[in-house]
């Protein structure tokens, strides 16, 4: 090979590939350029000030201190210490090669785990955990039972960084983690899960297996106080699917309680004995629509808790649903008291909650 086309070879091998089968501590990303600490002089490493620029654009890394530079293949034959040529071959067994320039996904994803497995992981991830008192006294105002948020296993976020990594650790040497949506690997490729102020909420299905995990934060981000615990773009990550909770549904089914909030879905199963559907992030309503098409569901309700936008609501959820006869109607929630109103429900049967 002449040296035009390796210098035109170089510029195909994905650098952000290179720096995890490098192992290189990426610290920061704004557009094409990613930052880590540079492997040649280590600057400032203990205050994790990044001197490394990886340019994902031309595939080429530059230090702003000890002034290293050139192409991803280099940076990967520099570190092992061998020559371009063993170099560019290793890349090329390790597929971080590209014909048209296409990105790599510079972190492995997983397919997601069997339910089987991710229910029996979750539940002992969750036994680990513990309930703050606040978040205890959040789902408490809501009208929660100590015994219904004891069975359906809300467990706080651990804030520490030392405890998530224990605990994790712990369930590495029990399970094998890939495919679990939350669970990642560092650069040390030890496992850990990301901090979040705020609780946990798993999603049953309709076996009471968990699917996957909610977190329903202490305070909004980006207007939305609830988001999945997914770990995708981590090494050896897992990315969360849209779960829906659904419970009471069968084939004579008339009427259907609907939310887009997993905590008032679960509240609508504990006290009434309506079909419900509750769900986060659907931006459609075929998943709804699926669940429903073999029944004689006619009736749906949406609960809502709090300010929410009906507009947004009906423009979100309703638009597939209006074209075809359903009965549709808003109600808003407050607590469990609401429930017992009996303007809520027009087609609402009350479970004996004494």
């Amino acid at each position: 090979m002449n040296k035009l086309d390796f210098q035109e070879m170089q510029q195909h091998v994905n650098i952000l590939n290179v720096a995890y089968h490098l192992c290189l501590e990426i610290v920061e990303q704004k557009g094409y350029e990613y930052k880590a600490i540079c492997p040649f002089c280590g600057y400032n490493k203990l205050s994790k000030i990044p001197t490394l620029s990886l340019n994902l654009a031309n595939n080429k890394y530059c230090c702003s201190e000890c002034g290293v530079g050139g192409y991803s293949i280099g940076l990967y034959a520099k570190m092992r210490k061998i020559s371009n040529d063993i170099a560019f071959k290793e890349l090329l067994e390790r597929e971080c090669f590209s014909q048209d320039k296409s990105l790599f996904e510079i972190r492995p994803m997983n397919q997601l785990a069997d339910i089987e497995i991710r229910d029996k992981i979750y539940r002992d991830f969750l036994s680990m955990l513990k309930l703050e008192p606040q978040h205890k006294r959040y789902l408490t105002n809501m009208g929660f039972l100590d015994s219904t948020i004891e069975d359906n296993l809300y467990r706080s976020v651990p804030k520490n960084y030392i405890k998530r990594r224990i605990i994790s650790n712990n369930l590495s040497k029990k399970y094998n983690l890939e495919g679990i949506p939350g669970m990642y690997q560092e650069e040390d490729f030890k496992w850990l899960f990301s901090q979040y102020n705020g609780f946990f909420v798993p999603v049953f299905d309709a076996d009471n297996q968990i699917q996957g995990l909610s977190i329903h934060l202490d305070k909004a981000f980006n207007d939305n106080q609830d988001i999945w615990f997914s770990s995708n773009n981590k090494i050896n990550g897992t990315r969360a699917k849209n779960f829906i909770m659904k419970s009471n549904i069968n084939i004579d089914s008339q009427s259907l309680i609907l939310t887009d909030n997993l905590l008032l879905g679960a509240l609508a199963k504990d006290i009434t004995s309506n079909p419900v559907i509750s769900f986060q992030n659907i931006t459609n309503s075929y998943m709804i629509l699926k669940e429903i098409e073999n029944t004689e569901i006619k009736d749906i309700t949406f609960l809502v808790r709090g300010s929410k936008n009906i507009d947004y609501i009906i423009n979100r959820v309703f638009r597939d649903l209006i074209p075809l006869g359903y009965n549709l109607d808003t109600k808003y929630i407050s607590s469990s008291k609401d429930f017992f109103d009996e303007s809520c429900f027009g087609f609402n049967h009350l479970k004996n909650v004494a």
